[in-house]
């Protein structure tokens, strides 16, 4: 069977509709980039009372593309782009939240820590650079956040761009890596700067570097979508311990991937904490947090605890030393589920 370039999401993943507003729409995908198209590309499951479908032009096929494109050598942005960027943080959106809500210091070692750039591209635009552990540049993803809230730019169309595709170079062979990769050699020469040696990966840049200043002592990483918890990206970290945090409505998806990666061999588990809060359909960790931290109680904010992890919870208060126990041996509760040991007071 012959695949297409573009194609509907085969996740459980839905988006509203741009005609009913329901959240029964599945938008299309580039099978070779694992980025969506806009977001008026799609499809309605509500067929028989809706019944918006539009599909991209021009479908081509793909089957022999694909193999092409895997024996080809991957390009590399020149570094040069990179160290262009690391500037301008007062016109940078992202940067500018992130002083809003946490110490400048943490701020200013977070943004130099994961290379945060900024872009002309728009104005107030942010650079999140993918590179490996050998500080090759894969890509760099370009997107506009809003000052205040943090929240990406969809209006009037989704501000997403790569650097990849800004400069123009032909034929450029992406094959994308971790976001947050390059500090893993950094942290096996400084193993104690992170606790356990453990790797957290989120979906979005974003969410990672947010965590990495709420909890510093995990490396944070990111896929920088839902579709690239994938072998090809996490080979690299295969012998190191990985917990992953997929947004609300994701875990599902991302269980069933984590589940094949430990069979060939990953120390890998799915955390379910976001997925048990009772915050909306795509929350991320972060989001939580936040909350956590503002205390609002119109959200009415609730991390659903596994029975294990209630009474982890329950003797930690007599004896706190147990989480540091549970996290050391990387201890897991009666369901082969790891136990979210963090504390969290609200």
């Amino acid at each position: 069977m012959n695949e297409y370039k573009y194609s509907l999401d085969k996740s459980s993943k839905k988006f509203v509709c741009p005609k009913c507003g329901k959240r029964r729409f599945v938008r299309y995908l580039n099978q070779i980039s694992n980025e969506y198209l806009e977001e008026t590309f799609g499809r309605c499951d509500r067929e028989t009372s809706c019944g918006y479908h539009n599909n991209p032009k021009q479908n081509e096929c793909i089957a022999i593309v694909n193999i092409e494109r895997i024996n080809l050598i991957p390009d590399f942005i020149d570094p040069l782009l990179v160290k262009q960027s690391l500037k301008k943080y007062g016109n940078n959106n992202f940067a500018k939240f992130l002083h809003k809500n946490f110490a400048k210091d943490e701020v200013e070692n977070c943004i130099a820590k994961y290379n945060i750039g900024t872009s002309k591209h728009w104005e107030g635009a942010t650079v999140f650079w993918q590179i490996n552990q050998t500080q090759k540049v894969h890509t760099g993803k370009i997107i506009l956040f809003d000052e205040d809230t943090g929240k990406r730019v969809k209006n009037p169309f989704p501000h997403i761009n790569w650097v990849h595709k800004k400069i123009k170079k032909d034929k450029f062979n992406l094959k994308q890596c971790l976001f947050g990769l390059h500090l893993n050699k950094t942290r096996v020469a400084t193993t104690l700067q992170y606790h356990c040696n453990t790797i957290a990966i989120v979906e979005s840049e974003k969410t990672a570097i947010i965590m990495s200043l709420f909890i510093p002592e995990y490396l944070w990483m990111a896929t920088g979508s839902k579709q690239n918890l994938k072998l090809q990206l996490l080979e690299p970290i295969k012998n190191e311990n990985i917990v992953v945090y997929p947004d609300k409505g994701e875990f599902n998806d991302w269980n069933i991937k984590v589940t094949e990666l430990q069979r060939q061999g990953f120390k890998i588990k799915c955390s379910s904490v976001v997925e048990n809060s009772d915050f909306e359909t795509g929350t991320d960790l972060a989001d939580i947090y936040f909350a956590m931290k503002k205390n609002t109680p119109k959200n009415n904010i609730a991390i659903v605890s596994s029975d294990t992890e209630k009474k982890i919870q329950r003797l930690s208060k007599i004896n706190p030393s147990i989480i540091s126990l549970i996290e050391t041996f990387d201890l897991i509760d009666e369901k082969g589920n790891g136990i979210f040991c963090r504390i969290m007071e609200y």
